[in-house]
């Protein structure tokens, strides 16, 4: 069964479609891995290994463009679908990129003696707790609210998006510059995290608040059922974020050691974790955009099939037919040519119905049909079923002369066919009666006295013993006017 749009759309969207069970397994092997890998360094944390000055400038420089991309499309996803839970997130990622930019400002010796923003020795493990206390903080939010109905809506219902975004982006900036300058102004009333290089017991119980509060965050996010595939992929950041705090500020002993270097490569795979699922949903998004405009363009064929062609005789139908005559009026009285309208009726169908049956009529249609479309020679021309047994010829920028041409091309096509047709008084074989009527160069802009003129015509080929061809003009005063029967012998003429 195929999936409704309605249901289409909403599985573009990580935060509503649920998880599927490929994902989850991911999810799980992600943790554990993970977890393993926490356990193998764990004994090892206080480890001091060698300072490698160039490590931090690249860890810090990857972690802000990770979040700061991670946090635009999260913005994108939230522009279309307006959740307050995809802005909050979006903006936590906002503050983690922001606060490590602040946190590379106050490293030391990294951009100045002491750092950029050169406080004092406390300023940086003051960013950094700002850093890691308020990204948890953010989930907690985001799992309160993410069981908000979202739906997807036209543009024109959905609340405006861009106030909320810009709002929320200088919010961030705003939360970030005020813990900089409390790091950096009010060092002196901070607590003593660090000395030197090593954590100080009082800096261990604050690093491990901050530690629990990331602990609190994950099980509320997964305690806030049911989880999405937004929310597998969150509680394995989480996952990952709690043991990047736990190596690198609660189980080991300062900079530079197993659990400090650990901690930052963790810290690094949780930046990325959620950007490598948003690239890869905008991959399948990417590739289900491309599957459904082939599909809309099907779509359009068929409608078009449907709403433009005739059933039957697979030509233009009277909708297709009444639009271009219209159009071609237009550009008729706009570029100053002729328009030549060829009416075709063929001769006795009724009787041709009641002789031979309705599927035979059917077919005998679809005989006077190909013969219409071989006469048809340039892309301008349009061949239509005008209703029942009639048909109808628009040709564009053609004199009468040129119009007569193609009609007795069309007789001649239909009796070619040689479609038997024992109660026809012209002969044994189907055969048609047609009318032409020009329009001269910006002499009426409406189709009436051209369909006029031309009905005209038909009548009296029709009346002067129908398989031939009769030429009429469109009156300037809107009357149609028939040739005379000179004028139509003279006509007639052209035809061998």
């Amino acid at each position: 069964m195929d999936t409704p749009p309605r249901d289409e759309a909403r599985l573009a969207h990580l935060l509503l479609k649920p998880a599927r069970p490929l994902e989850i397994k991911l999810a799980w092997a992600s943790v554990l891995i993970s977890a393993a890998l926490f356990l193998v360094a764990l004994p090892f944390a206080g480890v001091q290994l060698a300072h490698l000055p160039a490590f931090v400038p690249v860890w810090l420089t990857a972690l802000i463009i990770s979040d700061l991309v991670t946090a635009v499309m999260l913005y994108g996803q939230y522009y279309a679908l307006r959740s307050r839970a995809l802005l909050v997130l979006a903006a936590g990622y906002l503050y983690t990129a922001l606060s490590t930019v602040g946190y590379t400002l106050t490293f030391p010796d990294l951009l100045g003696t002491g750092g950029l923003f050169s406080g004092g020795p406390q300023s940086t493990p003051a960013m950094y707790m700002l850093w890691h206390a308020g990204f948890p903080l953010v989930v907690m939010v985001y799992a309160l609210l993410k069981r908000e109905s979202v739906e997807i809506k036209p543009a024109h219902l959905l609340p405006r998006a861009r106030g909320a975004i810009m709002g929320s982006i200088a919010v961030v900036a705003l939360l970030v510059a005020a813990g900089l300058a409390v790091a950096v102004l009010g060092h002196a009333a901070l607590p003593v995290v660090l000395q030197g290089n090593v954590v100080t017991p009082a800096g261990h119980r604050w690093l491990f608040a901050t530690w629990a509060l990331s602990v609190v965050a994950l099980g509320v996010l997964w305690l806030r059922r049911p989880h999405t595939a937004l929310d597998v992929w969150l509680l394995v950041v989480m996952c990952v974020w709690v043991f990047d705090v736990a190596l690198a500020a609660v189980f080991n002993t300062g900079r530079y050691d197993l659990g400090w270097y650990a901690g930052r490569a963790y810290g690094f795979l949780a930046a990325c974790g959620l950007l490598l699922v948003l690239l890869s949903e905008h991959t399948r998004s990417y590739a289900r955009m491309v599957r459904l405009s082939a599909d809309l363009r099907i779509a359009n064929e068929q409608l078009w099939r449907i709403s433009m062609q005739d059933g039957l005789t697979q030509l233009a139908n009277r909708r297709a037919f009444d639009k271009y005559l219209l159009e071609q009026m237009a550009v008729n009285a706009r570029q100053g040519r002729s328009l030549a309208l060829l009416l075709v009726d063929v001769d006795h169908f009724k009787a041709y119905n009641d002789l031979y049956g309705h599927q035979a009529g059917d077919d005998c249609l679809r005989q006077v049909a190909a013969a219409l479309r071989a006469c048809c020679r340039r892309p301008s021309d349009l061949a239509a079923r005008y209703g029942g047994e009639e048909f109808a010829l628009i040709l564009p920028d053609t004199e009468a002369l040129g119009a007569l041409h193609v009609a007795k091309a069309v007789r001649a096509e239909v009796l070619h066919r040689e479609v038997p047709h024992a109660h026809n008084s012209t002969g044994p074989h189907v055969s048609a009666s047609i009318g032409v009527a020009v329009v001269r160069p910006v002499q009426s802009t409406t189709v009436e006295p051209l369909l006029a003129a031309a009905d005209a015509a038909l009548y009296q080929a029709k009346s002067r013993g129908r398989n031939q061809v009769v030429c009429a003009d469109a009156a300037a005063d809107g009357r149609p006017e028939a040739m005379s029967a000179d004028r139509a012998g003279a006509a007639l003429q052209l035809q061998p």
